[in-house]
Formats: C-alpha cells, structure tokens, sequence
C-alpha cells in the first residue's frame, strides 16, 4: 500500500495560509528535503486552492527549478473539489465520496501519495485517518492571523519519527500517524 504524506510549511502559531513568510528561512537543506519527498511520490493529491496556485505557477518554472519542476510538473495530480470542472497541468479530479477515493489511491506497491498545502483537505484526510506521515516544517516565525494547521482536525496521535533542524531554525519534524 502506497503512503500517503504531506509536506507542510508551519509557523510556530499554527499558521499555513498564505506562506510567503517562508522566504527569509529557505535554504539548501530545505530544497534537499523537498526534493527526497518529491522525488519518492508518484503524484501529488491536492485542494483546489493550492492546486489553481500551483498550476499557474509550476509551468512556468521548470527552466528555473530543474530536475524539481519537471517531477512536479509530469506527475499526475488528483485533485479534491467541489467547484472546479476544468482540470489542467496533468490533474484530474478526486470524485465521489473522499474517504473511498484516497484509499483507492493509496493501493498498490510504487511510489507514494504527496500533499501540499491544502490545509482544509488535510484536515479532512486528518479526520478520516487517511494521512499516514506529516513532515511539517516549523518556521521560526509568528505570523499573528490566517489559515491555520488543523483548524477543524480531531484529535490524533502521531509518533515523531524524525527532527532536524536547518541552519536558518526550521524545525523539520516528521510524525507517522498511530493506530489508536
């Protein structure tokens, strides 16, 4: 069964939405981890929000970003919306009921399942126990007001498999999701 990860930019409040508060932080050690989990996914699984964001930005990055945005740009990415009818940059939508369609995802043996972003989905998959690794990355900001991680999640245990921390103060913790 495939795992089903997400990669998340976090300020020390809580705060995801809109992470241009990231910046000042950004560094080779970031890349080289953004890179290992990019690299070990077969697609990417995406809010809307965070997919019309990206899908206007990626396309046009990959003389820029390299071998990077040639993976985010050709993987497929299935996308989780209520609105959107139109799909574009390799995407497809998640239809019928989540929960059902993110465990068909999830089967077979290669590659793994990414999410960026996308807060409110996250805390969706949360909900459903869909998740099976958060690697958030801790920013050593605060960001005072916005969207924040798991505003509408339950309460879950997670086990901390892995920390680190950058040169520029990134907490980078990864948590597998238990079975309780």
């Amino acid at each position: 069964m495939k795992t089903l990860k997400l990669a998340m930019y976090v300020a020390l409040d809580g705060v995801v939405g809109e992470p241009m508060w990231t910046g000042p932080f950004w560094n080779q050690e970031l890349s080289d981890l953004q890179a290992e989990y990019l690299y070990s996914s077969e697609a990417l699984v995406l809010g809307r929000v965070t997919y019309e964001g990206f899908a206007a930005a990626w396309p046009s990055m990959e003389e820029q970003t390299g071998d990077f945005g040639r993976k985010m740009n050709s993987m497929p990415k299935h996308v989780a919306s209520r609105t959107l009818r139109s799909f574009e940059w390799n995407a497809s939508p998640i239809e019928g009921d989540l929960g059902a369609a993110v465990r068909a995802l999830k089967e077979g043996e290669e590659g793994d399942l990414l999410i960026y972003g996308s807060g409110t989905l996250v805390d969706e998959l949360t909900r459903l126990r869909l998740i099976d690794e958060y690697r958030l990355m801790i920013h050593p900001v605060v960001v005072g007001r916005g969207k924040r991680l798991f505003a509408t999640a339950p309460e879950t245990t997670l086990r901390l498999e892995d920390s680190r921390t950058t040169e520029t103060g990134v907490v980078v913790a990864t948590y597998r999701a238990t079975s309780d």
